[in-house]
């Protein structure tokens, strides 16, 4: 006789109702901004043809219009079914948040030093890499496109107080 182990559920982090809600709302409020701005800048056609705002805006209204229809379907909509567990929310988390950390420092330090610094923590947290590797990697990853970027292509990308002291 054979056993089944029960199934195990997880406790949901959200419904696809609710994540369904959320992303109509969003590009609801992009979509209005979209036309808002198109509207300052001119939306109209003009004696010369359409003025710079007028495809914007349209594509705005056709936003608008799209994320209404979902979200009246997603209100209308009945699925409380998981959309994302609470064990891969935070999963997802765990690569997230140090990505919006990642680009805020990198205002104030630069691309360069922000990406060795992300590399190295993120090979030795998340791939339990040795410190040696840790280091070593990111200072060639970022060398090899610094000399990619800065020198050959010569696409300036953002600096910080280092580079500025290096003369670049």
């Amino acid at each position: 006789m054979l056993h089944e182990a029960p199934e195990v559920t997880e406790q949901s982090a959200a419904s696809t109702r609710t994540l369904e809600i959320a992303t109509a709302l969003i590009f609801l409020v992009v979509g209005s901004l979209v036309m808002r701005d198109s509207s300052r800048i001119g939306a109209g056609w003009g004696a010369d043809g359409p003025q710079s705002g007028y495809f914007p805006f349209y594509i705005g209204l056709l936003m608008n219009v799209a994320s209404a229809i979902n979200l009246f379907l997603a209100f209308k909509s009945s699925n409380a079914e998981s959309f994302v567990s609470r064990p891969q929310i935070k999963l997802v988390l765990a690569i997230f948040l140090p990505c919006l950390v990642y680009v805020a420092v990198m205002q104030w330090v630069g691309l360069y030093v922000a990406s060795v610094i992300f590399i190295a923590l993120f090979m030795r947290w998340q791939g339990k890499f040795s410190i040696l590797k840790s280091t070593l990697t990111p200072l060639i990853v970022v060398a090899v496109l610094f000399v990619m970027f800065e020198i050959w292509f010569k696409v300036p990308l953002i600096k910080g107080p280092l580079e500025a002291a290096l003369g670049y």
